[in-house]
């Protein structure tokens, strides 16, 4: 009896591995795949890589990497979460997450007070088909359009003002 429990004992320690991943990930497959060192000089290859719907990410080469192998099967193995302690904000407050690029710093981080910080050292380029601010704007750079601009439904562009008989003023803009 003693055996089965031994084995069982054995299955649940191998059940789980934490390494560091020793090559980029290969995005070839349609399921990315990985390359693990893990304890003990173990080398584990071509590990799917799971990541959550809507996300992804190619960590670096030294990422820590957490490995599951289904039943305790290191022929098995499944890499579920990576982390690079190289390059975590370290600024985050109780409350506070955080996206941000390992290598740039670029970051959206949205803060326990509810505000959101987005920062970056490139350009910061938004597509859509419509952006709606609901809340004043300050800009501290210049702002340049390639359309029209409207103010209270006035254009910048083809506004008019009534002249008044010089040398006076013109009036506001109709």
């Amino acid at each position: 009896m003693s055996n089965v429990f031994d084995r069982l004992s054995r299955r649940v320690a191998m059940a789980l591995g934490v390494g560091r991943l020793t090559a980029n990930t290969d995005e070839a497959a349609s399921t990315h795949t990985v390359q693990v060192a893990l304890a003990g000089g173990e080398l584990q290859g071509d590990l799917p890589l799971l990541q959550q719907v809507g996300f992804h990410s190619c960590p670096l080469p030294g990422s820590d990497v957490v490995v599951l192998f289904q039943a305790g099967d290191r022929s098995r193995g499944v890499a579920v979460a990576t982390g690079d302690q190289r390059s975590y904000p370290r600024d985050l407050q109780p409350g506070d997450a955080c996206l941000y690029h390992v290598t740039t710093g670029a970051r959206v981080w949205l803060k326990a007070d509810g505000s959101i910080s987005i920062s970056t050292s490139g350009p910061l380029n938004v597509t859509a088909s419509k952006a709606v601010f609901n809340c004043p704007i300050t800009s501290t750079g210049d702002i340049s359009a390639k359309g029209d601009v409207l103010a209270s439904k006035i254009s910048l562009t083809n506004h008019k003002h009534p002249v008044q008989a010089a040398p006076g003023t013109t009036g506001t803009p109709e």
